[in-house]
Parts: C-alpha cells; sequence; structure tokens
C-alpha cells in the first residue's frame, strides 16, 4: 500500500500478464482516488495492456462505474493521467476499449465515435466544471427555474 500507484498497476499488471489471476476490477476501486486513479491505470495498462483488450468486463465495468460517480471537479482532477494512461493503447486497442464501454452501456454506434472530439476534452471538462459553479450560485441565489420566488 506504501507503493506508488502506478508501480501497484504495474505489479497486478505484471501479475495478470504471466497469467496469474488478477482480480482487476477489485484492485481498481482500492486505487479510485481522483488523483491516483490514472497513474494506477498507466502501470497496469504499461504490462497488462492486451488483458485489458481481450475484454475484462469487471475491470471496465468498475472502471466506467468509478468515472460516471465523479464529479466536474473530481473528473478534473483525473483527466490528465487518464489521458495519459490511455496513451499507451494504440489506436486500434481503443477502439476495442470503445467497443467494450458501448456494449457495457448497451448502446449502439461506431466506437470511433467514442474516441474523436470535434474539442479539446480539456475545454469539455472546464465547461462542465464552470456550469456546476454556475448551478451553485443560481440554487444559493434562488434563481432557478422552479425554486420559490
Amino acid at each position: 500500500p506504501a507503493a506508488p500507484p502506478d508501480l501497484r498497476g504495474a505489479a497486478l499488471g505484471l501479475r495478470w500478464s504471466l497469467g496469474a489471476a488478477a482480480d482487476a476490477g477489485r484492485a481498481v476501486r482500492a486505487v479510485a482516488a481522483p488523483g491516483t486513479l490514472g497513474d494506477w491505470l498507466s502501470g497496469l495498462f504499461a504490462l497488462a495492456r492486451e488483458e485489458v483488450v481481450a475484454g475484462d468486463a469487471a475491470l471496465l465495468g468498475v472502471l466506467d462505474g468509478l468515472l460516471a460517480a465523479m464529479d466536474a471537479h473530481d473528473f478534473l482532477v483525473a483527466l490528465p493521467a487518464l489521458r495519459q494512461a490511455f496513451g499507451w493503447f494504440p489506436p486500434r486497442e481503443r477502439a476495442a476499449v470503445a467497443r467494450h464501454v458501448l456494449a457495457l452501456r448497451g448502446a449502439d454506434g461506431p466506437a470511433r465515435d467514442l474516441l474523436r472530439l470535434d474539442i479539446d476534452p480539456v475545454l469539455v471538462a472546464a465547461a462542465r466544471a464552470l456550469d456546476a459553479r454556475v448551478d451553485t450560485v443560481l440554487a444559493r441565489e434562488g434563481l432557478r427555474e422552479g425554486d420559490p420566488a
């Protein structure tokens, strides 16, 4: 537990890539803090990329749930390291991960649509954070639709 998150992820990735049983879904819950998640995934993906792409639905399902549960601030904290972690995957493998995510969500459509944004994802995340701050001010001042006058 005292080891840096990237080394802990790499240790699990090494075990997994050598054929040892690995409960990556459970392990990712233990490092789910926004400041450590991406680093842990970088270590894991560096050594067990193929195992992730082969379809560990448990890991991808847990990861999808963790990311969906993050508020805007936590997501912005986690985003740079997450982008770096997923940088370990070449385009074809990113598409395979995207197909798994679509299947988890029961969605149809090309996986490439998840991989391409017309604008910088950091800008999208910053815009969401701004929206959250505006909503907080509107609620505090009683200016949201449906609030008593």
